[in-house]
């Protein structure tokens, strides 16, 4: 849709001076100040319009060229900071999986020293472990 509006408003922009052209098609002097022609007024104005055109195309060319330029490099840039958050993201993830690894061992290793306390402690009070509440099992 917004292209159809585009292509209307050009193809109105295009009849109006083609309709002023032909209602002025007297032959007038024209003066570069280098050299002086003489033509029918319609085609000066064609020509004028259309010199006006390819100097409003050459602009936006390299606009456009200009800004592809900008795209390219903002997206490389943006790759670099990818890469870089990446590695980031990924350090953080190894730090946080090395302190947890510690942190199961240090579990594992006082688990262990509880257990052992404990069987000890069991070794030690055998006499006790036959009798409970005065009863013998």
């Amino acid at each position: 849709m917004k292209n159809q509006w585009r292509v209307i408003v050009g193809l109105v922009l295009v009849l109006v001076i083609v309709v002023f052209a032909v209602l002025n098609n007297q032959s007038v002097p024209v003066n570069f100040g280098i050299a002086k022609i003489s033509g029918p007024l319609i085609l000066i104005i064609l020509g004028s319009a259309i010199i006006g055109v390819l100097v409003g195309l050459i602009t936006s060319v390299t606009t456009i060229l200009n800004q592809k330029k900008q795209i390219k490099a903002l997206i490389a840039e943006k790759e670099t900071y990818k890469e870089g958050s990446d590695k980031l993201i990924q350090e953080a993830v190894e730090r946080t999986q090395r302190s947890n690894e510690n942190q199961l061992a240090e579990l594992q290793q006082k688990y262990q020293q509880l257990l052992e306390e404990k069987g000890d402690f069991a070794e030690s009070d055998a006499p006790l472990n036959k009798t409970w509440n005065g009863f013998e099992e």
